[in-house]
């Protein structure tokens, strides 16, 4: 645990993911997607209730800076997974998607989102969801792969194909897996979302504000209804065929999409 003090009164907040309890981790969930400071803020006063936030609004933002960062290590210390290809459970051995989800389909993502959104809700989180997540995202080597790899036209994808049939039943095995597969799991897919958000920011630009001034909250379902747009247009196909086409080979082409609208919107302006 660390310890700090604030008015001359000590607090302690966990130090490791380790000191964590199930549910500090699940309360953190929705904010370590995002790095700033209101983020650190929310974190620290779930994990140390005692502070209060009129402590806090006393503090200029310098020293709330200072305060916050003490925890500042779930951001820096995220769990490295890249070396972490697979796990089992149940007699079941799944496979996790590349790092960046670079083996990913667009309708594995667009699933994981609805999920993940479920699951971090800062009002009604859904637990099972990480189940959900979990089972969508990680999968179990594809039966042919011996043979398909030995063909040219094989599409890389070691996983097998998604089927969210299969993955509802899985998710219900997943139920009792341990809680640190899960936590590594989770982590695999943030920092994906991270650098996904940073590479294709065009695509995922903050929804547009409301009435009142203030942007309407998503519940992940946006995606499904970009997959079914693109499907309209047919350019990877009819809806299966695009649902299951590259995650970034989508995502790219969206992105030069937007790039070039705007510049064409800069030079009618």
């Amino acid at each position: 645990m660390l310890t700090f003090r604030l008015n001359g009164r000590p607090y302690r907040v966990p130090a490791t993911w380790a000191e964590l309890s199930p549910a500090q981790f699940f309360a953190a969930a929705p904010h370590l997607a995002t790095h700033s400071l209101a983020a650190r803020v929310a974190v620290l006063r779930l994990w140390c209730p005692q502070l209060r936030p009129k402590y806090l609004r006393r503090l200029t933002e310098t020293q709330l800076f200072d305060v916050a960062a003490q925890v500042g290590w779930a951001w820096d210390k995220l769990l490295d997974t890249a070396g972490i290809t697979e796990f089992s459970h149940r007699g079941r051995t799944y496979c996790l998607p590349e790092p960046r989800l670079t083996d990913a389909v667009f309708i594995e993502y667009a699933m994981a989102q609805i999920y993940f959104h479920q699951f971090a809700h800062p009002q009604r989180p859904r637990a099972q969801a990480l189940d959900q997540l979990v089972a969508t995202l990680c999968r179990p080597l594809r039966p042919d792969l011996a043979a398909l790899q030995q063909n040219p036209a094989w599409d890389g994808q070691r996983r097998e194909r998604y089927n969210a049939k299969l993955a509802e039943g899985r998710a219900l095995e997943l139920a009792d897996a341990p809680l640190g597969v899960k936590i590594v799991v989770l982590h695999h897919y943030l920092a994906a979302q991270r650098f996904l958000h940073a590479a294709f920011k065009e695509v995922f630009r903050k929804a547009e504000p409301g009435p009142g001034g203030k942007a309407k909250a998503g519940d992940g379902t946006g995606l499904l209804e970009l997959l079914a747009r693109l499907a309209e247009r047919g350019l990877y196909g009819p809806y299966e065929a695009t649902a299951h086409t590259s995650l970034h080979t989508i995502l790219f082409n969206l992105a030069r999409e937007a790039r070039q609208r705007r510049a064409a919107e800069r030079e009618n302006a």
